[in-house]
């Protein structure tokens, strides 16, 4: 192994390492520190694509680091402000690192095989949406679900039609449409067996995937 293969080998080691120190004390992720190491490490390892030296390695660890650490404050603050907006409405929201997560179970969203969401439920995508227009730099997927209850046609076409209507109430609410791409998967992507009511609950959802740009 060269210089640059035994540098960039030693950059992934230290991030792998710290990424699993990057914990709150109440043991949750911390996520802008693992933006920042995780911005860090894709800085280096292009210093070292760019530069093919340690000070490039060092200068792209530093930027990277500075600009993952900031994409991660700002989706913690996200991921804070959406928890609070929609406690109490049944909807989650997961930070995975890289993405925000807004899981709608079908029980809040939408009355069994229907595809209009629900009044009741409105006031809660309007909240999405403004949280959107206040965070402007990210893509938004909305992704329908079903269980794996009636044929595969049947499903794909309603989770297609779910997650186009959310993506209306999040356009209607002020969200831009050339932010937001939509599709359907149908059962093919359960989170859990489909093999219990309690289980196919679940499964029947729509996300809203919040990707930051910069």
């Amino acid at each position: 192994m060269g210089s640059r293969g035994r540098t960039i080998a030693i950059a992934v080691t230290a991030a792998s390492l710290a990424l699993v120190g990057c914990t709150n004390t109440d043991g949750t992720s911390n996520q802008t520190g693992t933006g920042a190491i995780i911005g860090g490490l894709t800085g280096a390892a292009a210093g070292q694509v760019i530069g093919g030296d340690t000070k490039a390695t060092v200068i792209g660890g530093a930027i990277g680091a500075a600009v993952g650490g900031a994409i991660g404050a700002q989706m913690a603050a996200q991921e804070r402000e959406l928890r609070r907006s929609l406690a109490g409405t049944g909807a989650d929201v997961t930070n995975t690192g890289s993405q925000l997560r807004v899981i709608l179970p079908e029980s809040v969203t939408f009355r069994t095989a229907s595809s209009v969401v629900d009044p009741g439920f409105r006031p809660a995508l309007r909240a999405v949406s403004e949280s959107l227009r206040q965070h402007p730099n990210s893509t938004v997927r909305v992704i329908g679900h079903t269980d794996n209850v009636g044929s595969a046609a049947y499903n794909n076409q309603l989770s297609q039609e779910r997650a186009m209507a959310v993506a209306r109430e999040l356009i209607a609410a002020g969200t831009s449409a050339a932010r937001i791409t939509v599709s359907g998967r149908g059962f093919y992507e359960p989170i859990t067996s489909n093999a219990s009511a309690a289980g196919r609950a679940q499964n029947r959802r729509v996300e809203i995937v919040i990707t930051p740009t910069n």
